[in-house]
């Protein structure tokens, strides 16, 4: 065996359990794909399923089964993580050759989840309705409603944001109109295509991460986390980013990747190409927009003189500006294009701390004057928080990278809104600075957000809604969806991300 080719494999030992890892969540998302297929589930003219629904009519078995499967999902991948770390630290000529067989693995199973129906969010046939609708009958996604277009026959899909504007920003909508205006016109290619969309997005991040990047900048990272295979691994098989990304279509995949292509950008020096991927970032989603102050004061703690920071300042602002401003004029009148992403990122709420706070609070105090406030409080820690990571960076205590890490985590811990795909937002900043504290924050949050689902849909509709004790008891006042079952998930959901690493690390000290 040539030096070449055993360079390419590590130890007999590590090859074959990354080979059953693999293979074991192979048959894993196989299995979930198998019960709940694109085809034949997509129908047009009728309403959209959810997990819940695809369970029912003597179906209720798998319910047990998607449980299982998603917990051995994470466990297993724990355990690549474990081996990935190992190869880079005892065989790190290797472990550059093996991020090709991560990357292939990778794409192995989003080719196979490109066939799962959209089980978690009707989120990926809205794409299609909106898309659809503007191609076919002009009408522009960020300033139609879909209600408007009652003949369509796949209409149905828009379900209860039919009469919502789109939340996305312009770059999202011009990109999902290109494979329908290419004459995928169907429910189903349609949706075909917006996966594909994904796939690539998947791909280059994966490819950005794992050959681009940088990483390693936390200060407390090890050897290992200075390897690319370890980022790489943590991104390219995180069972949340293949669930929710390439399963259920999410396009925040592709407002990841353009951030990362930032962060690639700004550690070759390249400030105005950082300027105009992050702009493009937040033109696919407004979440987007958290990375751009900080990255300004990374910029003015670059620049040594107060002319350089004022020129490049100004300039970075005005690619910003511009980029932003052009994109929204291609997708309709000005202001009125800027309205549903206005709509998204301000005034949305539910399935957050600070919403279970609030269904507590309702139910004692007036709602008129009692709702705004945790809401409120909750934005005004976070913007208190914000501006410190805002100082941090202008220092050059905290990277762009770290800064960025903390203000996702923060916004979705102290936030009005959260659906479960939202913890993705931190798994490209946490593989370029893995920590054992950025590592179980992001891995604890993808496995309880995927785990809040069964909550939130099996447990409610199954057991609780028609509970006898629960509608005639005690706490019958309180028995609605709503306050019940914030109570009931919310405290685990986002306790265990943020506790939980805390207790890991004190527990690893006494040892």
């Amino acid at each position: 065996m040539t030096p070449f080719i055993k360079a390419m494999f590590p130890r007999p030992k590590h090859q074959a359990q990354l080979v059953c890892i693999a293979l074991g969540m192979l048959a894993i998302y196989t299995t979930i794909t198998f019960f709940y297929p694109l085809i034949p589930n997509i129908v047009p003219g009728k309403p959209a399923f959810d997990l819940e629904m695809l369970m029912r009519d003597g179906r209720q078995w798998l319910a047990p089964i998607y449980t299982i499967g998603i917990i051995v999902l994470y466990i297993l991948f724990g355990w690549a993580m474990h081996i990935a770390r190992v190869i880079s630290t005892e065989e790190p000529e290797k472990a550059l050759m093996l991020r090709w067989q991560i990357l292939g693995g990778g794409a192995i199973f989003s080719i196979v989840l490109l066939w799962l129906y959209p089980i978690t969010a009707l989120d990926l046939l809205l794409y299609v309705v909106r898309t659809r609708l503007w191609v076919l009958y002009g009408g522009s996604p960020m300033i139609a409603l879909p209600e408007s277009y009652p003949g369509d026959p796949i209409i149905a899909f828009a379900g209860e944001y039919a009469d919502e504007v789109s939340p996305y920003g312009p770059l999202w909508e011009i990109l999902a109109r290109i494979p329908v205006q290419l004459g995928a016109h169907d429910a189903i290619s349609a949706v075909i295509a917006m996966k594909l969309l994904v796939l690539i997005g998947y791909l280059a991040c994966a490819w950005l991460i794992g050959w681009m990047a940088r990483p390693g900048e936390a200060r407390r990272a090890g050897k290992a986390a200075r390897s690319p295979l370890l980022p790489l691994m943590f991104f390219a098989w995180n069972p949340l980013i293949l669930m929710q990304g390439l399963g259920n279509g999410h396009n925040d995949m592709l407002m990841l990747a353009l951030i990362v292509l930032g962060i690639v950008m700004w550690q070759r020096g390249n400030w105005w190409a950082t300027a105009l991927a992050l702009a493009l970032a937040a033109t696919i989603k407004s979440a987007g927009l958290l990375m751009i102050p900080l990255f300004g004061m990374a910029l003015l703690f670059q620049e040594k003189t107060w002319r350089g920071r004022v020129l490049k300042g100004l300039s970075a602002a005005a690619i910003i500006t511009m980029t932003a401003i052009g994109l929204y004029a291609l997708t309709g009148p000005l202001p009125d294009a800027f309205q549903g992403t206005l709509k998204a990122t301000l005034s949305r709420t539910g399935f957050a701390p600070v919403s279970a706070i609030r269904m507590i609070l309702r139910e004692f105090y007036p709602r008129e004057w009692i709702a705004p406030i945790p809401r409120t409080a909750g934005r005004d820690l976070f913007i208190l928080y914000y501006i410190f990571l805002m100082i941090r960076a202008w220092q050059g205590r905290y990277s762009l990278v770290t800064a960025g890490f903390l203000a996702y985590f923060s916004q979705l811990m102290l936030g009005p809104t959260f659906r479960i795909w939202y913890p993705m937002w931190l798994i490209p900043l946490a593989a370029l600075s893995l920590t054992s504290r950025t590592f179980w924050h992001t891995f604890l949050f993808g496995l309880t957000a995927e785990l809040s689902i069964i909550s939130y849909f099996v447990l409610w509709r199954w057991f609780l809604r028609d509970w006898g004790w629960g509608k005639e008891g005690p706490l019958g006042p309180y028995w609605n969806y709503w306050t019940i079952m914030h109570l009931l998930t919310v405290p685990w959901t986002f306790g265990i991300p943020l506790l939980g690493p805390i207790w890991i690390e004190w527990r690893n000290r006494e040892r």
